[in-house]
């Protein structure tokens, strides 16, 4: 039966590489390498990705043995995604050069710019239980390449201060607003000073 580790040591060999190799360049140590491919622990959400990315192979491969329809099982597929602070987040996206917090898995094939933020008030907050909400500290995922439509949650700079939020994109009468899901806080109308800068493609909130 195939596992984590009988997986990871056929890549490592496959690409020509001892473990104490694959350790020096995926800053670990070698005796990690030895442990996680005999299976007697497995590698934390960050090692894992380093791991997939210096072994040319996606994540979901080492972890599952998926190969997504190709029958290159290495074949890379673009969905560790970076969590980032706020205050890394530009215009364009993601910095290239961004303070990385931890890698994630998101669990479809997602846009190769894709970032995840951290929520971090209650802007939307439904105040009432049965609608869509993403509470603080629900993870959110966004995607820059995504055409930004009514209706999209989306993140934004807005004013001169360059304040990046998380709100609902809406157009109404020729105007277009950034509308929380929590009534408490303000709606605000999109203009010159704002930049859309991606749309929600999904979301993540542990038990």
């Amino acid at each position: 039966m195939e596992t984590l580790g009988s997986r990871l040591k056929a890549t490592r060999k496959a690409k020509k590489m001892t473990q104490t190799e694959l350790a020096n360049i995926a800053g670990v140590s070698a005796t990690s390498i030895t442990y996680w491919e005999r299976d007697e622990i497995e590698p934390k959400n960050k090692n894992l990705a380093t791991l997939a990315k210096t072994l040319d192979c996606s994540p979901d491969f080492l972890l599952f043995g998926a190969t997504f329809g190709t029958k290159n099982p290495a074949a890379p597929i673009h969905s560790r995604v970076p969590l980032i602070n706020w205050d890394e987040v530009t215009e364009e996206g993601a910095d290239k050069d961004q303070k990385v917090m931890d890698w994630l898995y998101y669990p479809k094939q997602c846009g190769s710019r894709t970032f995840a933020l951290t929520v971090s008030n209650d802007s939307m907050v439904s105040l009432h239980p049965n609608n869509k909400s993403y509470p603080t500290g629900t993870i959110i995922f966004v995607d820059p390449d995504l055409p930004i439509k009514a209706g999209s949650r989306v993140i934004a700079q807005v004013g001169n201060a360059a304040q990046v939020t998380f709100k609902e994109y809406r157009e109404d009468g020729g105007n277009s607003y950034l509308i929380p899901i929590n009534s408490q806080y303000p709606t605000t109308t999109v203009d010159d000073d704002t930049v859309l800068i991606g749309t929600i493609i999904g979301s993540f909130m542990a038990e």
